[in-house]
């Protein structure tokens, strides 16, 4: 019951739940009676309810569940949080939404997840949106235990990244239909730094000092400005000597078209490093990959994502026995668990390398 006494009046709140991060209440006219406020309350609900909309209290999952996406909203990377959100939405929402989050129990848990018939992957990603309601919840004492304790994910088989070797990366790098693309460069520093495409895309020349990157902005697949994945992806990229040259020609280049468009008018340090000298606008990830996988189809070569360009990154380094918490930094990943977990990827002659090594001066 939300019955409220202002200024000598009764009044009945209804709430309905959160719209651009704020709580959206239906409220009555005032009452000289606090019973007359109670008899609205009813028939408010009633009201909304024929109206197609949900009534909430504010102890219940979907309440819960919201503040809990505005939250993410606020402290995470946008693409993570239209994940989360879409998740809960299509998945989770229906479910639980009205139900009272302290009377959701375990066995409400496990049934529902057993219901599921997804994808491993996608249930375990339900699995972990859950979980971390239930942890807010926790962490505003709604409740003392997370009902999703104890129920297991479902085994996920996890496919091996597809890798390039440094031979592959020179050989692709070389072709000329490489060498001739708009979007060599992107290619070129993608594969030399394993910087993720978004990145790479939103790269500007006020970004470069001559010797490294330092990001500030990605794009998206639609060519919007967004923020990067998380601040230690603003760390600097160190570059090698090749691309430094590459970048100083590109500049060069670059100038020179916008004097001849702009006669009178400086070049901008914050025009973008990869774009379109027609309108200046940045390429984007979708037209880097696409750009991509015409060439390897036009060479004949087994194709791989353009974000495998990172994962190979990562991988050649861990070969070549770089110390994993250099290739983290180099990465800018937050923990050196994210490295050796998602970025090297072991062979035969890696293990046959090590014991070889290890053994030399024993036997």
């Amino acid at each position: 019951m939300s019955i409220h006494k202002k200024n000598g009046k009764w009044y009945a709140a209804v709430y309905t739940g959160m719209l651009n991060g704020k709580q959206v209440y239906e409220w009555s006219e005032g009452f000289d009676e606090k019973d007359d406020a109670i008899l609205a309350e009813i028939a408010m609900k009633k009201d909304v309810i024929e109206r197609g909309r949900k009534v909430l209290e504010k102890t219940s999952f979907g309440h819960i569940a919201e503040t809990w996406l505005e939250n993410k909203r606020k402290t995470v990377a946008p693409r993570t949080y239209e994940g989360y959100k879409e998740c809960y939405e299509r998945y989770i929402k229906k479910k639980f939404e009205t139900e009272m989050i302290k009377d959701i129990e375990p066995i409400d848990i496990n049934s529902f997840m057993i219901g599921l018939d997804l994808k491993p992957a996608t249930i375990a990603k339900i699995m972990t949106t859950l979980k971390q309601i239930f942890d807010f919840a926790i962490s505003l004492n709604y409740i003392r235990v997370n009902p999703c304790a104890g129920i297991k994910k479902p085994n996920i088989r996890r496919e091996k990244k597809k890798t390039w070797t440094p031979k592959q990366i020179n050989e692709f790098l070389n072709l000329p239909d490489t060498k001739e693309a708009t979007c060599y460069t992107a290619f070129l520093i993608l594969f030399s730094t394993g910087m993720r495409p978004g990145e790479v895309c939103g790269l500007r020349w006020c970004d470069y000092n001559g010797e490294c990157f330092k990001p500030e902005i990605g794009i998206d697949k639609n060519g919007d400005i967004t923020d990067l994945k998380n601040e230690k992806a603003k760390d600097e990229v160190y570059l090698s000597p090749k691309l430094i040259l590459h970048l100083n020609n590109l500049k060069v280049i670059q100038s020179s078209i916008w004097k001849q468009q702009n006669p009178f008018k400086e070049f901008p340090d914050d025009t973008f490093i990869n774009c379109f000298t027609d309108d200046w606008r940045p390429m984007t990830p979708s037209y880097l990959a696409k750009a991509f996988k015409r060439i390897l189809e036009r060479n004949n070569i087994k194709p791989i994502r353009l974000y495998d360009a990172r994962h190979s990154f990562g991988t050649n380094l861990m070969k070549e026995g770089v110390n994993p918490k250099v290739v983290a930094d180099l990465m800018r990943h937050t923990t050196v668990k994210t490295t050796l977990d998602n970025y090297s990827h072991p062979d035969k002659e890696m293990y046959k390398n090590t014991i070889a090594l290890y053994n030399k001066n024993i036997i």
